[in-house]
């Protein structure tokens, strides 16, 4: 997948470690005990990550990406922020206090700390909060007249009027119909004295001066869309500094990334997808550091149910029962991260909170139980092992996208796996843009591999499981099968109204036990992240299930080696 990494000792053939004080050999072998690394204040370092969005709003369908949303972390002002264990955690930088003060109805108040400000001086206040609302809620038009992009509506539709109040540092919301996950809201907020002059839609898709002012502790110097984005410390910004001078984010791609590495190009890399040869290299690498989790982006495979014979359940669970899961997780997975396996939850990825096993009976392939489940959907197996009904043989079409590395990885294994079930498989990979922009709308597909963002926040996920309006809060559906349940419905209403989180888990526990019977989609595995970064650098730590290494950012620092002191001194 990626080039063969050749880095410094690790190409050189020495075994330094020099970064762990552990002693080392120099190049002829004789033991050498290099100098400690101290901290340094300032300097730059450069973030390789596969590619960038093309615009810095993160709320509109083509800014909502992964590193969309670590960028505008950034950079925006927040109200909560996922911490790494995958709970809302309070910004005491921006916001003071965030309370529910009544429940009928549900009104939540935001004290907004008196110091927050925008980067040209004008205050962070109930005016940005006001422009997110009118933007988010669904029906809002641009500057030209044109429909707002909205990534999701979710929470923002339900709210009933929003007030501010001294001096706009109190913003009041109360909610029409009650939102359980309101702590998702408000994130990566906007500067709406200069949104509504340059516009929702693309106001933050090119540089300007003036346009990119920052609410957090960077502002941005230099913003080339999809190529580059350097930050620098934010001047007004009124908590604790950064350490680093400057942060430079670069799309590099996999097939350039080893070279950017050994030439010290980049000194932090955020892989979409990692090999073991990649991680091997790396890990043995003397100046460089790896972490390994599990992350929150679940590969899911996905049955068009609108299509005949998927279009009955017991025909999809029984396709389920012959995907051995367990097998799948064992050579793509673990070799990469031992701690991977299968995931049992629709909703939730392996280690969040709330996550529950529901998937009894489909851990491994179950060839027995798959025969009996599609013999009692009127299949049958012809004199060659081929499942046919209708006296014809039972043909599936399944699709990924081959430029996905994980998708890319596990496909011709299932594909593999259905052949020996007795199924003939046409197997399709394509580019990511043929997959989301023709296959899965068109629903041309009978199988396919969708990777599922997951989040703190289980309601985001009703539109991978729902048509309905009432619960898909995306300007774009991710409901590739075509699943729309009225009992799944109702039960993601009332999850999504219930105030007392054990209970709002509990009907979510009921949704994932129903989409276990109904399989509109068969969980795989939650892909695991990996951060490469430099020795010499400190501080860098992964949120695989919020904003990715650029959580923590400000916490970086360059280290160098301590002066040494000579023997006349």
């Amino acid at each position: 997948m990626l080039g063969v990494l050749c880095v410094l000792a690790s190409a050189c053939g020495t075994t330094s470690k020099g970064a762990t004080g552990a002693t080392v050999l120099d190049g002829k072998g004789h033991p050498h005990n290099p100098a400690p690394l101290v901290t340094q204040n300032g300097g730059t370092v450069t973030v390789a990550v596969d590619q960038l969005p093309p615009t810095l709003n993160d709320h509109t369908v083509a800014g909502d990406t992964p590193v969309g949303r670590m960028l505008g972390s950034a950079i925006w002002a927040q109200v909560f922020r996922v911490d790494p264990g995958l709970t809302p955690a309070l910004d005491t930088n921006v916001v003071d206090s965030a309370e529910v003060i009544s429940l009928s109805p549900q009104t939540v108040v935001y004290q907004i700390d008196p110091r927050a400000v925008w980067s040209d001086g004008v205050p962070i206040s109930a005016n940005d909060f006001t422009y997110a609302w009118q933007s988010q809620k669904g029906g809002a038009t641009d500057l030209d007249g044109t429909p707002d992009s909205v990534a999701s509506t979710l929470g923002y539709r339900d709210i009933a009027s929003l007030t501010g109040s001294n001096d706009g540092r109190t913003v009041t919301v109360v909610f029409k119909t009650p939102f359980a996950d309101w702590p998702s809201l408000f994130d990566d907020l906007l500067p709406a004295h200069i949104a509504e002059q340059v516009g929702w839609n693309h106001g933050f898709d090119s540089f300007a001066t003036g346009v990119f002012v920052s609410g957090g502790p960077w502002e941005v110097l230099a913003w080339q869309p999809g190529t580059e984005i350097v930050f620098g410390r934010n001047p007004r910004w009124w908590g604790s500094p950064p350490t680093l001078d400057r942060v430079v984010v670069r799309a590099v791609g996999p097939e350039g990334l080893s070279a950017a590495l050994a030439r010290r190009q980049v000194q932090v890399a955020y892989p979409s997808g990692f090999d073991q040869s990649f991680m091997a290299q790396v890990s043995s690498s003397s100046v460089l550091q790896t972490q390994v989790n599990l992350g929150t982006r679940m590969l899911q495979l996905d049955f068009n149910v609108r299509r005949a014979p998927l279009n009955v359940a017991t025909v999809r669970q029984g396709i389920a029962h012959a995907v051995d899961r367990a097998g799948i997780v064992q050579s793509v997975g673990q070799p990469e991260d031992h701690s991977v396996w299968e995931d049992n939850d629709h909703l939730l990825p392996n280690g969040a909170p709330g996550y529950v096993d529901d998937a009894t009976g489909f851990e491994k392939g179950d060839p027995v139980t798959s025969t009996r489940l599609l013999e009692q959907s009127g299949f049958a197996l012809d004199a060659h092992g081929t499942w046919t009904t209708h006296g014809k043989s039972v043909s599936l079409e399944i699709v990924w996208a081959d430029d996905d590395p994980w998708s890319a990885a596990v496909g011709p294994i299932v594909a593999a796996q259905l052949v020996a079930a007795g199924f003939d498989v046409v197997a399709t990979p394509m580019s990511s843009a043929q997959l989301y922009g023709t296959a899965l709308p068109a629903g041309d597909f009978d199988l396919a591999l969708v990777p599922v963002d997951a989040s703190a926040y289980p309601s985001a996920l009703g539109d991978v499981f729902s048509t309905s309006p009432s619960i898909t809060g995306g300007a774009q559906t991710q409901d590739w099968s075509g699943f729309d349940d009225p009992k799944v419905d109702a039960l993601f209403t009332q999850a999504v109204q219930e105030l007392a989180p054990p209970r709002a888990d509990a009907i979510y526990q009921q949704i994932d036990q129903d989409l276990w019977t109904e399989m509109p989609t068969l969980p795989l595995f939650a892909e695991p992240t990996m951060l490469v970064w430099s020795s010499s650098l400190s501080g860098v730590t992964d949120d695989p299930g919020g904003i990715g290494p650029l959580w923590d950012v400000r916490q970086w620092a360059l280290r160098s080696a301590a002066p040494t002191r000579s023997s006349k001194t």
